[in-house]
């Protein structure tokens, strides 16, 4: 199997025989809005629910996209929605809205 990781883009490969089985990461998306961007590049988000999400930081693949996130967040002037991939225990932003006011 050659496969491309889903978090860093890298391509993996695995040898397994025709005669076992192998493993599949369920994978989850959903929206978040962001509330706040710390110096560090810590998100808080909110679901639509109002239920908040603070363990989650800007992503730094591919290069230049968390800084591509922050600048169309302005500070909060703006209304940015992200969607966030879950899976294998990892969770990643994977692309922004930004919505107009």
């Amino acid at each position: 199997f050659t496969a491309t990781d889903i978090f860093t883009g890298k391509k993996l490969e695995d040898m397994v025989p025709s005669s076992h089985g192998t493993t599949v990461p369920i994978v989850n998306k959903s929206e978040w809005e962001i509330i706040d961007i710390s110096e560090e590049g810590e998100l808080t988000l909110m679901d639509e629910g109002g239920n908040q999400k603070v363990d989650v930081d800007l992503p730094a693949v591919p290069e230049g996209f968390g800084d591509e996130i922050r600048d169309a967040w302005g500070g909060g002037e703006n209304t940015v929605i992200v969607t966030v991939q879950a899976a294998v225990g990892e969770e990643q932003v994977i692309s922004y809205k930004k919505e107009s006011n």
